[in-house]
């Protein structure tokens, strides 16, 4: 290490090396003059002096340190010689598990193909570990340029704690908010510095660590049960268990039965035409809701009264106008992009695994610097990033030859136009993905494609809304209401984008001339005939609407699974409070993981590729406690961590809570299993 540095003034700590580089460069455009570009890489740090101050740049490689697994505590061994010497081994017996304290080990060494580099048969510990320890221990001054979410804090402050043994809330340690990667932000983000240990930080870090320790008990805890009493091939995979792959094993599970278990039926929709063949579907039959002849939905099921309503009207039934109207309505733009509806929406569309929708979309925001921050859960945008519009807006004319249709999209874009997606009130620590301006250079076509769904996106909140004309003709014969509906485009807005393209689905090709008709009026039905849709199970998932479907949790929570339809409802809102199962980082490699370790299968090929409970997760599901597999656990569990992060509640609460779960879960699978013995 340079002798220069015994005179650090100020080291910076990115997250990642993409994000080293960033840094550097925004530091250098503003004066700083490199020292050690001949050595840096194999330094592992770029030393700068900037305004007569020592500084180096350096990054971790995410989490250095690692939770030590339970065979490295002293219980546990103590668990296996006893074991042996009674020529018996029974995990029950040894758990629950909870350790005084977590022990940490750091990541080893890895070659370029991966493998731990190992001396005297023991990994050796990651040589950037040693580098970022010995420049935190020599730097007057450090700023802490990690990500900015929870992960992101507990990465620089689990090494300050644990190999420092200092205080990272100390004066020293400042922090920055890298929310968008681009040249000209970072020269003013480099220079808007913060404390680290404000309570902001502080309460991040200590959501962080309550979810590594809660997680990391609940998952030793149960695998090593479960591992216990499922029977397995020799050399099967481990089975590691968590509060979101369990939830993801549930929701496949519950698709694949209703799937087995659904009779396909049919829906019947009467369709009755006018003297003037306008022509008008059933919509609804008063006072029928619990009537058999329709389903839950609503729609009609009974073949036998569906050929009386259309014989009545081919009699020339009377009927009466009960509305005629044409109002003017419009569409807002789609939201931009958080990183779950771009898993969906991309995994989809590209025909890719949400895990390589995830991985293109680092790639454009490390390697490329062409989106902000990918690890977002949000879809609206700060108000005062609709100042920076005209300049990002201009920019993006330099990605014309990357984006399909944008040239002339960028023509009808209104800069000053303010669309409901900038909202303060909707934003979190996080905002949504948008383009830097940054000029596309070197994209590969699925790279480009997913940049140009990111653009759109973007692009669509300066286009205005959708507007179009919205008739609406309903007619009522006897108990049953009839409609008619039909749009015309009156401004395309934000459907002048080539992905976004008004079609017939729209109803702009319909036409229904409300004006010949009069609210209150009496007409008589010329003529009738029956529509008929054959219903079949819903579709299996796919690695995408398994995504969706995590996303959107809050959808799939059945009321009769519940005391009640206000505690189902109760459920339900805390999905939509927590976004779902899992988050932004979690969900691509959750899914990847379950299907690793043989909870799941995939079959197929290509689109048709689907993803299916195997007869190991249907045997883990049974064994669990119901509380546990229920997809709303995951999210309650969300919702402590954020209310630790916000400084609601203490995280050592949460912690307890934990464990009081873990005692029972344990306690449930030992009494069922003496139970089966």
């Amino acid at each position: 290490m340079a002798t220069e540095l015994a005179k650090l003034d100020e080291l910076w700590v990115a997250e990642k090396p993409s994000n080293q580089a960033v840094v550097e460069k925004a530091l250098r455009a503003l004066g700083a003059h490199w020292i050690n570009s001949s050595t840096s890489r194999a330094d592992g740090y770029v030393l700068l002096n900037w305004k007569g101050k020592l500084i180096a740049v350096t990054s971790v490689f995410g989490h250095m340190l690692e939770l030590v697994p339970p065979r490295g505590y002293e219980s546990y061994q103590r668990y296996v010689e006893q074991s042996k010497e009674l020529g018996r081994w029974d995990f029950f017996s040894f758990l629950p598990f909870f350790p005084p304290e977590l022990l940490h080990v750091a990541k080893p060494e890895l070659t370029r193909d991966g493998k731990p580099v190992t001396k005297n048969g023991q990994p050796v510990e990651s040589l950037r570990l040693k580098i970022v320890e010995q420049l935190l221990r020599k730097a007057k001054e450090v700023v802490n340029a990690c990500d900015i979410d929870r992960e992101g804090q507990l990465i620089f402050d689990e090494i300050v704690i644990r190999r420092l043994k200092q205080d990272p809330t100390e004066s020293r340690f400042k922090r920055i908010r890298i929310v968008d990667p681009g040249d000209k932000a970072m020269m003013t983000t480099v220079q808007t510095l913060e404390p680290n240990g404000s309570d902001f930080w502080v309460n991040l870090r200590a959501s962080a660590a309550a979810r590594a320790e809660c997680d990391y008990l609940l998952g030793m805890n149960v695998s090593m049960a479960i591992q216990s009493l499922v029977r397995r091939e020799r050399g099967a995979p481990a089975i590691g268990l968590g509060r979101v792959k369990i939830a993801i094993a549930v929701l496949v599970e519950q698709r694949d039965r209703q799937i087995a278990e659904f009779v396909a039926y049919d829906t019947y929709v009467p369709i009755a035409q006018l003297a003037d063949r306008t022509q008008l579907r059933w919509f609804k039959r008063l006072g029928a809701e619990t009537s058999p002849a329709f389903n839950s939905k609503g729609q009609l099921v009974d073949k036998v009264l569906a050929d009386r309503i259309v014989a009545d009207l081919a009699r020339g039934q009377p009927g009466e106008i009960t509305s005629a109207s044409t109002e003017e309505k419009a569409d807002a733009a789609p939201l931009p992009y958080s990183m779950g509806t771009l898993l969906v929406d991309a995994s989809k569309k590209l025909d890719l695994t949400v895990q390589e929708v995830q991985e293109l979309a680092q790639r454009l925001y490390e390697k490329h610097k062409l989106i902000t921050y990918v690890g977002t859960d949000c879809q609206y945008l700060p108000e005062n990033m609709h100042e920076r519009a005209p300049e990002i807006l201009d920019a993006l004319r330099f990605a014309t030859g990357a984006v399909p249709g944008l040239e002339k999209a960028l023509e009808k874009v209104d800069a000053s136009y303010k669309s409901p997606a900038f909202n303060d009130s909707k934003v979190d620590e996080h905002f949504a993905i948008t383009p830097t301006g940054a000029e596309p250079v070197g994209l590969n076509d699925t790279e480009a494609a997913l940049y140009g769904m990111i653009v759109n996106r973007y692009v669509a909140q300066f286009m205005g809304p959708y507007t179009y004309l919205s008739a609406v003709l309903t007619v009522q014969f006897g108990q049953d209401v009839f409609r008619a509906l039909a749009r015309k485009p009156t401004r395309p807005g934000w459907r002048s984008l080539s992905d976004h393209a008004i079609d017939d689905a729209d109803g702009a090709s319909e036409a229904v001339d409300v004006s010949r008709f009069q609210e209150g009026a009496k007409v008589q039905a010329a003529g009738a005939r029956l529509d008929v849709k054959k219903v079949g199970p819903p579709s299996a998932f796919n690695q995408a609407t398994l995504a969706e479907a995590m996303l959107n949790a809050h959808r799939y929570v059945r009321d009769e699974e519940y005391p009640s339809r206000d505690k189902a409802e109760e459920v339900r809102q805390v999905l939509c409070q927590t976004e779902g199962i899992g988050t932004s980082r979690t969900r691509a490699s959750a899914i990847a993981d379950v299907i690793t370790m043989g909870l799941l299968i995939e079959a197929g090929a290509g689109k048709k590729r689907t993803v299916h409970i195997s007869d190991v997760g249907r045997q883990t599901l049974r064994l669990l406690p119901p509380h546990l597999t229920s997809i709303a656990i995951t999210a309650q569990w969300e919702l402590l961590f954020s209310l630790v992060a916000k400084g609601q509640i203490p995280a050592s609460a949460v912690i307890e809570q934990q464990k009081q779960l873990i005692k029972h879960v344990i306690k449930y699978l030992d009494d069922n299993r003496r139970a089966a013995a």
